[in-house]
């Protein structure tokens, strides 16, 4: 806080710009002359303490609110000034609440600094106020980021800019000068260099294997592997009568593959309607209606991807081929980060006693296992739910009807299901008496595009379940939730 006649020395010790922002503003009292007019009267402002200084505060919460308050000057309406004063209010406030007395741990601490790094990476960000703000030694908090991500605090930021680098390269008509400015390089040179040390070759092959014309003929979306690791496909697999899209991919993978044809899965993959693409290489994976027969092992450029259970799997596999073998690593560790903060953040309900998960198709009630599926890993093994211990099969088991009304679960969890088949159940006396039902304990999200196959997929799925979870209110109490905890509305 400053006040009149109060001088102050800034001191910039790097070769970056320093930008301040000066908020001026007067404290008044209304004082009441009679009841029918009031006086303003200035007043020193009761916020001002010589003797107590306002402590370094969040900068990224700081700048996120002078800069909505510098916007809000701008703006001609009715509303504009008491958002402005909303604004000014919260902006006080946020500098002068003291600090909290519970303190983070070490891990969401630096996680502090690494979405803060994630949000402005573009930008330059000085490595000496990482520790400030997680409130730490610059060595130990060195020691506890490269323990977090295994890069030191520099070569995580670099990585950052270079995974942004490689998705604006993969634009059509992609400059490098535009690109190196965009993540926070106005060398262009010095970006080049710092790219080849990182990724092992230049922009400029980069952008040449860009063009690499790739196909993908699977039932899995294996267009997301690529798209994660950089790489455009010319056409990939799409489910248009499951997704609503017009291209018929999931909608968190429509507009990232604008450019990208899309191959009905439903029916049969014809090789002629790929290879007019002339395509350099074609993944293939083995599925119902498309064999790897005799066409597809005619075709040189046909690389078999064996099947598997686990997504990594499927990534390295890609990744090898495309020579992405590190880009793949580093997805993999930073997936691993986001379960483990996922299995923070729904440690209650993981808790909250055993679970059975079905899935309910026309005249059958499928009833998944406890390994040998990539979503019920995800939710058992590395979420941590309980299953319930009379579950022992893998993979799933169809028809399943009578054992699900047998085991009479504690928990249900109803995945990629239409409302039709739900409906239907839901008027089973027998379902009607299941315990899970009586103490409704029944979920039933909407998890159309829940995909734990694919990093993009997973990552949407892993951030949508733990935003269904904490609507259902399941981490405090599900005993007062009046109908099935679901995310859609059922006729």
């Amino acid at each position: 806080m400053l006040e009149p006649a109060m001088k102050i020395q800034i001191m910039n010790d790097s070769d970056n710009l320093i930008r301040i922002h000066l908020i001026h503003y007067r404290f008044v009292r209304l004082a009441a002359n009679d009841e029918h007019s009031v006086t303003a009267v200035s007043h020193p402002s009761p916020l001002y303490d010589e003797e107590q200084l306002v402590r370094y505060a969040s900068a990224a919460a700081t700048e996120t609110l002078v800069i909505q308050l510098h916007q809000a000057f701008k703006e001609q309406s009715m509303l504009s000034h008491i958002k402005r004063q909303q604004l000014f209010c919260e902006l006080l406030l946020h500098m002068h609440v003291p600090p909290k007395t519970n303190k983070l741990t070490v891990n969401e601490s630096v996680q502090q600094t690494i979405a803060y790094m994630e949000e402005k990476f573009a930008k330059a960000i000085q490595m000496s106020d990482l520790p400030v703000m997680a409130g730490m030694t610059p060595s130990s908090y060195c020691r506890a980021f490269k323990k977090m991500t295994g890069l030191t605090p520099g070569h995580y930021l670099t990585r950052l800019r270079m995974m942004r680098a490689k998705e604006l390269m993969s634009e059509p008509g992609a400059a490098l000068r535009d690109v190196a400015t965009s993540i926070g390089y106005q060398d262009e040179l010095y970006f080049s260099r710092v790219f080849k040390k990182t990724e092992g070759i230049s922009p400029s092959v980069f952008l040449k294997r860009r063009d690499r014309k790739i196909a993908v003929v699977s039932s899995y979306f294996l267009q997301d592997h690529l798209l994660a690791l950089g790489i455009l496909p010319i056409a990939a697999p799409s489910y248009p009568k499951y997704f609503t899209t017009p291209s018929g991919f999931p909608t968190y993978l429509h507009d990232r593959l604008s450019g990208t044809i899309p191959l009905n899965a439903e029916r049969t993959i014809m090789t002629s309607d790929v290879m007019r693409l002339s395509p350099d290489m074609i993944l293939k994976t083995e599925f119902q209606k498309n064999p790897n027969d005799q066409l597809w092992n005619a075709n040189k450029n046909t690389i078999f991807i064996d099947p598997s259970t686990t997504w990594e799997h499927y990534l390295r596999s890609i990744a090898v081929r495309v020579q992405k073998e590190r880009e793949a690593e580093r997805i993999i560790r930073q997936m691993t980060l986001l379960e483990q903060e996922t299995r923070k953040k729904l440690s209650s309900a993981t808790k909250h006693g055993k679970w059975v998960i079905i899935r309910l198709l026309p005249d059958n009630c499928r009833l998944y296992g406890i390994k040998d599926h990539t979503f019920t890993e995800l939710f058992y093994r590395r979420l941590q739910f309980k299953n319930d211990e009379r579950i022992t099969h893998s993979v799933y088991i169809d028809n399943a009807l009578e054992q699900l009304f047998d085991l009479d679960p504690e928990n249900i969890l109803i995945i990629w299901s239409e409302e039709t088949e739900v409906n239907e159940l839901a008027s089973n006396e027998r379902w009607q008496n299941l315990r899970a039902v009586k103490e409704n304990r029944v979920y039933y999200p909407d998890s159309r595009e829940w995909d734990p196959w694919g990093p993009i997929g997973r990552e949407y799925m892993i951030r949508a379940m733990t935003r269904y979870f904490a609507k259902t209110g399941l981490t405090s109490s599900v005993m007062d939730q009046p109908e099935w905890h679901r995310s859609r509305s059922m006729v």
